[in-house]
Formats: C-alpha cells, sequence, structure tokens
C-alpha cells in the first residue's frame, strides 16, 4: 500500500491551478479503447474531461473548431528516458510536441529506490508532463553490492535489496526494471530477479525487463516469464526485439499470464510488421524522438499497418493499463483530460494542442509554457 501521505498529497495536486474550460467542437474522436472513431465534441473543464459526444456548448464557454481533426488520449510512454533526465528539462518540449503527456522514467534499470526524495521536487517544480517511476534493479544492486557486482549475488545480498525494492514500492514506484544487456544486471541470475519480482509484487506493479541478447535471448524472455507467472505480476518486454517472443507471449497468455511488449517502432528489420500488428505490443520511445508521429505518419497514414484507432490504442489505453492509470489513456466523462488533437493527414504529424490535466501545453504546434504535470505515485 502506498503511505496516506503521499495519496493525500495527489489528492491536493489533481487539479491544476491553470485548467483549461473549454469544448473542443467537431473532432473524430478516437477514445484509445478500439471503438471506432465518431464525430463530437468534448467538453474540459477542471482538468477533466466532463462531456464527451453529441452536445451543444452552452454560452460562455471558450470553444475550439478541431473539425477535421482527430481528437484522441494523450499518449503514455512506458519506457521515457532515464530518470535523471527529466529534470535538466521540465519543460519538455521535445515530448509534449509528439503527444506524450504522461512519460515513465527509469525503463532502464536505473529509476530511484528513493522514491520520495526523487519525487518531491517535481511537486515543487512541476513539468509540463506526468511522470512516474520504476525502481531499477541496477540502481539496487550497485547500492547493496558496490562496486564489487562482477558476480552473482549472495542470498543476503539478494535479500537487502528486495528490501530496497519493498521499501521503493511503498514510496509509489510503480514497477521493477531491469536491463539485463547492461551492467551490473548483466551479472544477475534467474534466482535473484525471481526473488526481487517477489519482493515488488507485494505491492502491486509491474516487472519490466530488457531482455538478454545472443544465445541467452530466448531463456531470458521466458525466465522474466516465468518471473511473473511465480509471482503474480505483470511482465512486459521492453524492447521486443525478435520474432520469437510474440510465440512466448502468447503461449503465456493462454496459459494465465499477464505479459505484453513494446516497440520503438524504429527498426528495419523483418520482424517489425508483426511486432506493429501484434495486439500486445504497445509503443514506447525507448528514449529515441519522433517515435508517436512516426507510428502515426509511417505507419499509419502512409504503410496502412495499422488502423488509426489500433495503433492510438497501442500508445493510450494499452500503456495506461499497464501501468495501472484508471483514468488516463481513454476518453470518456470523468477522465483526466489529458488529450492531443492533431492532423492525421500531415505528411508529417504535429500535435495542434496537447492538454496535461486540463491545461493546454502545445497550441499551433508550440509549447506555451505551461508545466501542469503530476508526480505521481
Amino acid at each position: 500500500m502506498r503511505p496516506v501521505l503521499c495519496l493525500l498529497l495527489c489528492v491536493v495536486l489533481a487539479t491544476p491551478v491553470f485548467a483549461e474550460n473549454v469544448v473542443l467542437v467537431n473532432g473524430t474522436i478516437i477514445d484509445g479503447t478500439l471503438k471506432a472513431r465518431f464525430l463530437g465534441n468534448v467538453r474540459i473543464r477542471e482538468g477533466r474531461v466532463r462531456d464527451i459526444g453529441a452536445f451543444k456548448p452552452v454560452a460562455g464557454e471558450t470553444v475550439l473548431d478541431v473539425k477535421g481533426l482527430v481528437v484522441a488520449p494523450g499518449f503514455i510512454d512506458l519506457h521515457n528516458q532515464p530518470a535523471s533526465e527529466l529534470a535538466k528539462d521540465l519543460g519538455a518540449a521535445s515530448q509534449i510536441n509528439q503527444g506524450i503527456t504522461t512519460a515513465i522514467l527509469g525503463g532502464d534499470g536505473t529509476g530511484p529506490y528513493l522514491v520520495e526524495e526523487f519525487m518531491l521536487p517535481f511537486d515543487e517544480k512541476p513539468p509540463a508532463l506526468n511522470i512516474m517511476t520504476l525502481v531499477g534493479h541496477g540502481t539496487v544492486r550497485r547500492q547493496i553490492m558496490g562496486a564489487d557486482y562482477k558476480r552473482a549475488a549472495t542470498a543476503e545480498e539478494i535479500r537487502r535489496m528486495g528490501e530496497l525494492i519493498d521499501e521503493a514500492m511503498r514510496q509509489g514506484a510503480y514497477g521493477l526494471s531491469s536491463d539485463l544487456t547492461s551492467e551490473p544486471s548483466s551479472y544477475s541470475t534467474s534466482e535473484e530477479l525471481m526473488v526481487l519480482g517477489k519482493a515488488m509484487a507485494r505491492s502491486g506493479g509491474v516487472y519490466i525487463t530488457r531482455a538478454r541478447e545472443g544465445d541467452r535471448a530466448l531463456e531470458s524472455i521466458r525466465d522474466a516469464i516465468e518471473i511473473g507467472r511465480s509471482a503474480k505480476v505483470s511482465v512486459q518486454i521492453s524492447p521486443v526485439k525478435f520474432a520469437g517472443t510474440l510465440a512466448e507471449i502468447d503461449k503465456a497468455r493462454m496459459q494465465g499470464a499477464d505479459v505484453a511488449a513494446d516497440t520503438a517502432a524504429s527498426m528495419t528489420d523483418k520482424d517489425l510488421r508483426a511486432f506493429l500488428q501484434h495486439p500486445w505490443v504497445m509503443f514506447a520511445s525507448d528514449g529515441e524522438m519522433g517515435v508517436f508521429p512516426n507510428v502515426l505518419g509511417k505507419y499509419v497514414r502512409e504503410q496502412k499497418l495499422l488502423t488509426l484507432e489500433r495503433a492510438i490504442r497501442k500508445m493510450t489505453g494499452l500503456p495506461a493499463s499497464r501501468a495501472g492509470l484508471k483514468t488516463r489513456g481513454v476518453l470518456a466523462k470523468g477522465a483526466t483530460a489529458d488529450v492531443v488533437v492533431f492532423d492525421p493527414l500531415q505528411a508529417t504529424v504535429v500535435m495542434k494542442y496537447v492538454f496535461v490535466n486540463g491545461t493546454i501545453v502545445v497550441k499551433d504546434g508550440q509549447a506555451t509554457g505551461e508545466r501542469p504535470g503530476l508526480a505521481l505515485r
């Protein structure tokens, strides 16, 4: 369970000071659920979507005519930049300009274990978008093992790592991440990761892993799935790298395991089409710029490998469900007003408007300078 203090803090900060009261009219609404697009209006008030569908604005309301434009939930990036980078650029123009309204930090295994200490500065000086963080396996391994990490951890060291992860989850981390291709996590054993996955599971959350490569790649995928099955937690392969992973995901899901994957969709190999079209592979930037507009422009508009509804689902509702975000990732009455508006026919997709917690952070393709983001935990 999260501390009561964190819950109260999130409630206090849930309505941004500069939230817009506006009605988007005549938009093509794609709500993030795979439901077919429909024409309608969206009323944003006090940081929430208050109405959606066929209704008329009332006298005195600010109206934005978005005829010919898509209105969709803000994009959720499950594997954004390292946790330390955002503080250097709170305006996050490169993120919000591509429609990202919630960024999950620390997917590379470097997320903090002192989560509250990491998040508090973002309460005081908010970023332009919402953030969440994972606790990093690499971080806790270095903390416990120091420079002597190029070996298997002892049972006592694993126990101490588990304590740090358990506390990080209590402070608001939404899961555990590991990068098994990089030090120090590359020296870990399956047994170590299993124990740490169970430590995370006491507070829920998701286990996100960059699997090993080469001859151990398939074994690493299967180990991650077994961690999820044994610890009863969701598993995210981030990123998916070879088509054999998809068969393992399908098999695991048929057996009741909650396993999915993500891709930055920037590869040119023969497996990319399979990744794009698999129902449990979503989009995440993996720290790359322009991933979401690239998907909408290249793979939806030009190559027609995905419908717009399916692509939006892979950027919104699907990652929201992985992160446990119940009021984000969909457009529905009562949802948090993280909203993007764009022209799907542009050669290079540019966001016309982006709302974060009901505040316009991008207008006419330019960042407004507003910083209404929340440090979510």
